[in-house]
């Protein structure tokens, strides 16, 4: 995860007194340094100067972070292809994994970009309850503000963004604290475990990302946490190490979901 100074300014057509008082507000919530930005002065030799590990630059749409891996800036990613194959008739192997339907306690315990938060929100309507933990200050940030402001063309897709509850907490804290069935299923996708080779995106991300793996004491609190706990990996011999004895996923998928009852 990031570790280093953090600073936060806005981009040159953000906006007036407005923008400046909002970063002002992130910097502050973030335990940054607000910094002005000069205009002739880039990112990488503003990061420099003031010896940053990353930057948030307030944008027109919302937050941008910086780091030296590249950049990012929320967006619902995968969540907006997938849901339209779901409303077409299509399978999308997380809802048979996590038994969603209509209802349904999930508890996202490594949310990160909350594709699969979204889709999990969507399955279980207004009835359910979706919480996603993100254990990165920086990211859980980002990700929070989307999911609070970003506006997709399809309003199911925009409505299941705001039933989400991000929380910024490490999984195993916050399940320590849990009541015991406080939930239906418990999901974790270390999504970082194994690097996605030429992918920008994930790139940019993986110096704010939480990389702890997954131990047995984690995986016991989210077993009290709920009767169902669903782990996805590339590797089905991974998820036997896990415990899991029941698997889901296609058979030319590169993506399996192993699940502890």
């Amino acid at each position: 995860m990031l570790t280093g100074r953090i600073g936060v300014t806005i981009a040159r057509n953000a906006g007036g007194s407005a923008a400046v008082e909002q970063a002002k507000l992130w910097a502050q919530q973030l335990g940054a340094e607000y910094i002005v930005r000069p205009h002739n002065v880039s990112m990488p030799e503003l990061m420099q100067q003031h010896g940053l590990a990353a930057l948030v630059v307030g944008e027109k749409d919302g937050p941008r972070i910086h780091s030296e891996a590249g950049s990012f800036a929320y967006h619902p990613s995968m969540a907006v292809l997938r849901l339209q194959q779901l409303k077409r008739g299509q399978t999308d192997h997380l809802l048979p994994a996590l038994g969603l339907r209509e209802g349904v306690r999930v508890l996202d315990a490594t949310m990160g970009l909350a594709a699969d938060a979204a889709l999990s929100a969507y399955a279980v309507g207004a009835g359910g309850r979706v919480v996603g933990l993100e254990a990165s200050p920086l990211l859980h940030f980002a990700v929070s503000y989307g999911l609070a402001h970003y506006v997709a063309e399809d309003e199911d897709l925009t409505a299941a963004l705001r039933r989400i509850e991000p929380v910024q907490a490490v999984a195993k804290e916050y399940l320590a604290q849990c009541a015991a069935q406080s939930f239906d299923v418990v999901y974790f996708d270390p999504m970082f475990r194994h690097p996605v080779q030429g992918s920008k995106a994930m790139d940019a991300l993986r110096p704010l990302s939480y990389e702890a793996t997954l131990d047995e004491e984690t995986l016991a609190l989210a077993r009290r946490a709920a009767a169902r706990v669903v782990i996805k990996e590339r590797s089905e011999y991974i998820l036997r190490q896990y415990g899991c004895t029941e698997f889901i996923g296609g058979k030319y998928s590169r993506i399996k979901y192993g699940i502890l009852k």
